[in-house]
């Protein structure tokens, strides 16, 4: 549902819409929807003037392709609001110059051709380029690059969430051979954490990872922490290492590294869907933070610790939804292995005081992690029951303070009454403590292991950008918002545009104002459109004065794509 609100002499106008759709389950009496229109007519009411197509794009230029492990990258020159690009029998719309192909056979050469596409759907002449995917194998001390069938290996990785909305998967799609994180969990980072230990070396020591993470309106997170943690709150844990990267809505990145860090290299505007080779690297001298081998960031910090937790947490900035590939992570430091696989226990916190748990057999030890936010001054909390045991409990990173409103990430060593599949955790305590994650990690367990589904929470197929309409006046300057404006020529500007790392193609939109179909713009001159920007001159001198409407609906050549509406409202002048 999409609302639009003004206030008119001190009342408050809505205008929505809600779409009903048949599930097309058993018995439903609902009758079934036509599919959306996937060519459209056009059409122009009287006193309402509509662009046309101008000349054909021009040709991208300064074509780069680049072969990587399963993948080949592109990037291109050119002010196109959209792109074709096609290879084998594949095609895809991308709407910034670059994109990237996943899923290649490594060693077979990729014939790629690049057309530029306007706002009507005119295609230009292509761009041809190839590059051939190669395998990576340079050397690391630890790496994992993901290309199985059934991923993550539970033996090297954890996710940690705060609810159940993330999952780590093997991806769908063109995604196959990567990892893909997933969330619904909006600004709440979604941490996946190694097994495996990172290790400093006697010299330089990196953290590296390849990712298409942050996205538009996203955030990377990769931390170094001293202790076992395992979620990535605020503040930074004590002498840990926090490279952050944020980006927006509109591509625009900036970096971040803690402590005590300092930019030093404006980042380019993130390409969707494009991998980027992030490496966090540890010297003699403080830490730097490296993008595709150009250093962003330095900070004279210089880690006293030889051993910490890697972590790696994706959110969002804007929205609540987060897709994040992930091509490789690995370490160039000293050597290191992961524990054994071990299963996980189920952990209820101040649940019912009676549980069905089972010992699991074969387990020597175990700990408890746990992180808590107090939400008023108090000593910090020493001891947690467990499975009815008492349990001292200590900060997981040393010097951690305890502090209102801030995380305190804790450990627990297991009781032998807590070798089991099932934990109740109790906080012995009339404090207001909030518990924002648990994990727990056994030792000597040989149990199976369970897995999450296999199947990413967002789905990756390409959908259509939201049509966004505002009103200008006559010259095509903006309205002051809600102000009222003499009746006659004002001009409707549509604006739509994704950053995504492809889009469902454009068949066109309809305007309507006030319920009234005033305007059909098509934009499949040569095949579909991706996105763009019109204009539309409507006079509104026969209008009556006072509050209206303009929806503009948006429909894809494809026909299992939904349309998308957006709403502007606008006021008349007596």
């Amino acid at each position: 549902m999409k609302r639009v609100a003004f206030a008119v002499a001190g009342l408050a106008l809505v205008v929505g819409v809600v779409l009903l759709r048949d599930t097309g389950g058993a018995g439903s009496d609902l009758p079934t929807a036509p599919p959306p229109p996937t060519k459209l007519k056009p059409f122009v009411a009287e006193q309402v003037l509509v662009p046309g197509p101008q000349g054909r794009p021009a040709t991208p230029g300064n074509v780069v392709a680049r072969g990587g492990h399963h993948r080949v990258t592109l990037t291109w020159s050119g002010d196109a609001p959209a792109y074709e690009v096609r290879w084998g029998d594949r095609t895809k719309l991308v709407t910034r110059p670059g994109t990237q192909l996943n899923g290649l056979e490594n060693g077979r050469e990729q014939q790629v051709e690049i057309r530029a596409v306007d706002a009507f759907g005119q295609y230009s002449q292509p761009a041809r380029t190839s590059a051939t995917p190669n395998a990576d194998n340079a050397p690391y001390s630890f790496v994992d690059r993901f290309d199985g069938s059934d991923e993550p290996d539970l033996q090297r990785w954890r996710l940690s969430k705060r609810t159940d909305c993330a999952r780590a998967t093997s991806g769908d799609a063109d995604d196959h051979d990567r990892l893909v994180i997933s969330s619904s969990c909006g600004t709440r980072a979604v941490t996946l954490r190694s097994r495996t230990p990172f290790v400093r070396g006697d010299n330089e020591s990196r953290f590296v990872i390849e990712t298409d993470a942050p996205g538009s309106g996203g955030k990377l997170v990769l931390d170094l922490v001293p202790g076992p943690v395992s979620v990535q709150g605020d503040p930074v844990p004590p002498n840990a290492v926090r490279a952050t990267v944020s980006t927006d809505v509109a591509g625009n990145s900036l970096v971040e590294l803690a402590p005590n860090g300092t930019a030093t290299k404006a980042v380019p505007a993130a390409l969707p869907g494009v991998s980027v080779r992030w490496e966090v690297v540890l010297t003699s001298n403080g830490v730097r933070l490296e993008r595709d081998g150009d250093v962003v960031a330095t900070s004279p910090f210089v880690p006293q610790w030889r051993e910490a937790t890697a972590l790696i947490g994706v959110a969002a900035l804007a929205g609540d939804r987060v897709r994040a590939g992930v091509d490789l992570v690995g370490y160039r430091a000293a050597q290191a292995d992961a524990p054994p696989a071990s299963p996980t226990p189920q952990v209820r916190v101040d649940g019912p005081a009676s549980i069905d748990a089972r010992p699991i057999a074969g387990v020597t030890a175990g700990q408890l992690r746990i992180a808590l936010i107090p939400a008023q001054e108090s000593p910090a909390l020493a001891a947690v029951k467990i499975n009815g045991v008492d349990t001292p409990l200590r900060p997981a990173v040393e010097g951690t303070p305890w502090k209102p409103g801030a995380e305190y990430p804790a450990v627990a060593d297991l009781p032998r009454e807590a070798f089991t599949d099932a934990l109740r955790v109790e906080l012995p305590t009339t404090e207001r403590i909030q518990v924002t994650h648990t994990d727990v990690e056994l030792t000597g367990a040989r149990s199976p292991l369970h897995r999450e589904p296999g199947t990413p929470l967002v789905d990756a197929r390409p959908a259509l950008a939201d049509p966004v309409p505002e009103v200008l006046d006559a010259s095509g300057q903006p309205i002051e918002n809600g102000a009222a404006f003499t009746r006659g020529r004002v001009v409707l500007e549509v604006r739509v545009a994704a950053l995504d790392p492809a889009v469902a193609g454009l068949a066109g939109f309809e305007v309507r104002i006030d319920g009234t179909h005033v305007a059909t713009v098509p934009t499949t001159a040569d095949g579909p459109a991706g996105a763009g920007r019109w204009r539309i001159s409507l006079n509104t001198g026969s209008m009556s004065a006072g509050a209206h409407a303009i929806e503009v609906k948006a429909f894809s050549t494809d026909s299992e794509v939904h349309p998308e509406t957006g709403y502007v409202p606008f006021l008349l002048k007596a």
